[in-house]
């Protein structure tokens, strides 16, 4: 009995400790900005931040003016997505309107299915350039920094030599002693 209620445990611990890609996560409406794809995510760290227009509205969007520093900051290595995650009082129009105002140019959509709930704003969730996700939370600023200098790192070599190219991986090895 106490055996299977320690596996039934361990099991579900595993379960709770999933690693979670980008892929996990999928914007559902477009709104503004460069359309996300693929080929811009192209050896590019991420940071989507999820945020809710009643909450920027009043304040003039204080933080989407901060996202989009980060994003005119680290433009040649990182990719800012905004979520505009609640909804009420988001519409498309609406968002666009305070876009505008502000002067935020990154990409930014509406809704997203993402595998946890989320539900405190602003929300960030940093995704290395492998898309793994490094880091997800309501972040202090030294949280912050720290998320987007993972992301935004280049990954290590192995054994400090330089990964052979895809061609050269698919070739059999040929000892030179032996001759070809």
């Amino acid at each position: 009995m106490r055996l299977t209620l320690l596996l039934l445990l361990s099991l579900t611990t595993f379960a709770a400790e999933k690693k979670y890609t980008f892929r996990d996560f999928s914007p559902t409406r477009y709104i503004d900005g460069p359309r996300l794809t693929p080929a811009m995510q192209k050896d590019k760290g991420t940071l989507m931040f999820f945020w809710a227009y009643e909450l920027e509205s009043p304040s003039g969007g204080d933080s989407l003016k901060f996202f989009q520093k980060i994003a005119d900051d680290h433009k040649e290595d990182l990719v800012v997505i905004g979520i505009e995650n609640l909804g009420i009082d988001g519409s498309p129009k609406n968002i666009t309107t305070l876009l505008k105002k502000t002067g935020v140019t990154c990409t930014i959509y509406s809704g997203c299915r993402a595998p946890f709930k989320i539900s405190l704003y602003p929300y960030i969730c940093a995704f290395d350039r492998e898309g793994k996700l490094i880091y997800s939370g309501n972040p202090k600023a030294a949280d912050l920094a720290e998320a987007i200098a993972k992301a935004v790192a280049k990954p290590e070599k192995k054994d400090g030599k330089e990964d052979p190219k895809k061609d050269d991986k698919d070739k059999p090895k040929i000892d030179p002693k032996k001759g070809a």
